[in-house]
């Protein structure tokens, strides 16, 4: 009988001993079976475990050494899924390429360093230049400085000698103003009566040196009105003056005081003004006695500026219309 199975049955019926194989010829059928049948499946596989094996750490390893790439969008990851498809995943962008830096000709590089010589020396001249006009400044400054000192002492020696004058000009005072030594007195003799010689009384100064005011001429015709009289001892400035001509003058005279020791020690300056204007227009300068008129033009109004000391002065201002 082959040994196919481990069991032989002939009828249905209850179990007989004689119809089953031994135990032991059964396990050895049993084990004999089982063996060959894992044999032939691992015969096959085996290399493809084996294969298995060695790529799922290798495929770990490289994950770990590539970078997480991103994730794809969802509606992408639902198509694939949906047509069973392995989904795409996007291609690395490409990296710009660096072009390769051009290294300077030797011709170029002289060329600089020729225009950055050029550079500097011109900078080393207008260096040089600054220099000196610094120093030009400098010498001026200390020039200047000097002709002040020189005008200081010059204005300290001017000064003392004003004050030597005024010393002088006072002690003369006092001896004009200090009484005559007392002469003894005569005795008169018996036959001739004494005769009392009395000096000339000292001519009284006039009310007024500047000239009369001017005739009115015939009706029509211009001629001179005087509109203004000043008169004073030191500086003062006029009233605003209205002149209708186109011609105007103004007559002034200047007194030392009496004694003489005042003589030419007075001084006069007039200076007339526009309204509205700074420039000055000379009407007089005049040192001691005397007296004058100036012509000027109009017409406007003028201001007269008057700079006097040591005297006594007078003007008028006469007006042609």
């Amino acid at each position: 009988m082959p040994e196919t199975g481990t069991l032989i049955k002939s009828s249905p019926g209850p179990r007989r001993q004689g119809f089953y194989l031994p135990a032991r010829r059964r396990a050895k059928t049993y084990g004999a079976r089982q063996y060959s049948f894992w044999a032939k499946r691992y015969y096959y596989r085996a290399p493809a475990l084996l294969a298995l094996a060695v790529i799922v750490p290798l495929s770990a390893f490289a994950q770990d050494l590539t970078p997480p790439t991103p994730s794809p969008a969802p509606g992408i990851n639902q198509s694939a899924r949906g047509t069973n498809q392995p989904a795409s995943t996007p291609a690395p962008e490409p990296k710009p390429a660096t072009a390769p830096q051009p290294t300077p000709a030797p011709q170029a590089v002289s060329s600089a360093i020729d225009q950055l010589t050029q550079s500097n020396r011109d900078l080393l001249d207008l260096l040089k230049k600054q220099q000196g006009v610094l120093e030009d400044m400098q010498y001026d400054r200390r020039l200047q400085s000097r002709q002040i000192e020189n005008l200081e002492v010059r204005l300290t020696e001017a000064l003392q000698q004003n004050a030597d004058l005024q010393a002088k000009v006072a002690k003369l005072e006092t001896q004009l103003t200090a009484p005559p030594p007392s002469a003894p007195a005569a005795t008169p003799s018996p036959t001739t009566a004494p005769t009392a010689v009395l000096p000339a009384p000292p001519p009284s100064p006039p009310a007024s040196y500047l000239p009369p005011a001017p005739p009115e001429g015939p009706p029509g015709a211009p001629s001179w009105h005087r509109i203004y009289t000043l008169s004073g001892n030191d500086n003062e400035t006029s009233d605003p003056i209205h002149i209708d001509g186109v011609s105007w003058r103004v007559v002034w005279h200047n007194q030392d005081k009496e004694g003489a020791v005042y003589k030419n020690t007075s001084a006069l300056f007039i200076n007339a003004f526009a309204k509205g204007d700074t420039i000055p227009q000379k009407v007089c300068s005049k040192l001691g006695s005397g007296g004058d008129s100036s012509d000027l033009t109009g017409p406007g109004d003028f201001v007269l500026k008057i700079e006097a000391s040591g005297g006594k002065w007078e003007l008028a201002v006469e007006d042609l219309h």
